[in-house]
């Protein structure tokens, strides 16, 4: 969601005008082709390896890119109707199995054999070695490229294709600011998102459920700090914006608080009512009036 803001200090207070729009963030579409080549194995039986190559779809996405060279994914094999368990129980051939990005394309570490009974696909950016269990804790402030997805569609012997379409656990609270002024300035020591008490939609801290595909915040942060290396922020009369990456939240009231400190005070705009989902950019633009 966008919002033009225009800010005024007026006795610390700021009057606001605003317009909004949503985009997109870290949206993929990734395809696992499954070749239909075949192996002679001990018992005579046929069998089907799968082999992957991913595509970006950049369409839905204003900021997404493609994973480059060197790229590491983890997937997972699981039962289609309980996807907690493991494909055909075979917990070291389908759990974690790392994919890597060459200029050839996708390469598996291992071959994965699909059976004549239907699997699901689940799938995580980027890999990590060890990693057991579905379950996966994050920091939005710190896994900020962390993604996840899951097949649309079931994977057999007999139907070795799947899309896998992935997306960002994560909202992020973009703002523009700018000084009004044609050629002025305006540096902010601090600039702040956080909970307006006693409320607790902001959350920084949390996990995503491969198996569910679930995302789930677990722990409520006061604020989100963002300052620059210098420990200032500069701005002049062209639009600078901030990040701040956060789990999704739906404010039904006034429950989240921007603020920017200037000159040893803070000057606040309170979020208005918004819903702010995963894989979201939401926009505010603001305006410094001196």
């Amino acid at each position: 969601m966008r919002e033009d803001l225009h800010l005024q200090f007026i006795n610390n207070q700021l009057k606001i005008h605003k317009t909004s729009r949503h985009e997109n963030i870290n949206i993929f579409s990734i395809f696992l082709l499954v070749s239909c080549t075949k192996k002679t194995e001990i018992n005579n039986d046929n069998s089907v390896r799968l082999e992957i190559s991913l595509e970006s779809d950049l369409s839905r996405s204003t900021s997404a890119s493609s994973l480059p060279v060197g790229s590491e994914i983890g997937i997972f094999i699981v039962e289609s109707v309980n996807m907690e368990a493991i494909y055909d129980g075979e917990e070291e051939k389908y759990r974690n199995i790392r994919v890597v990005r060459t200029i050839d394309g996708w390469r598996m570490d291992q071959d994965v054999i699909l059976k004549s009974f239907p699997g699901k696909v689940v799938a995580y950016y980027p890999y990590e070695e060890g990693l057991t269990d579905m379950y996966i804790p994050l920091n939005s402030e710190k896994d900020r490229t962390f993604l996840f997805g899951q097949g649309e569609t079931e994977v057999s012997e007999s139907s070795p294709k799947v899309l896998i379409r992935m997306q960002s656990p994560f909202t992020i609270a973009r703002f523009w600011l700018k000084q009004s002024a044609p050629g002025s300035s305006v540096f902010a020591t601090e600039l702040r998102l956080r909970n307006f008490d006693p409320h607790f939609s902001l959350c920084t801290r949390g996990h995503v459920n491969l198996a569910s595909q679930s995302i789930n915040s677990i722990l409520s942060s006061p604020h989100v700090s963002v300052i620059d290396d210098q420990g200032y922020i500069w701005f002049t009369d062209k639009y600078k914006h901030v990040d701040f990456f956060v789990f999704p939240c739906r404010m039904r009231t006034a429950e989240i608080i921007f603020e920017a400190r200037i000159d040893d005070r803070y000057y606040q705009y309170v979020i208005p009512p918004a819903t702010w989902i995963p894989g979201m950019v939401n926009e505010y633009y603001l305006t410094f009036n001196n």
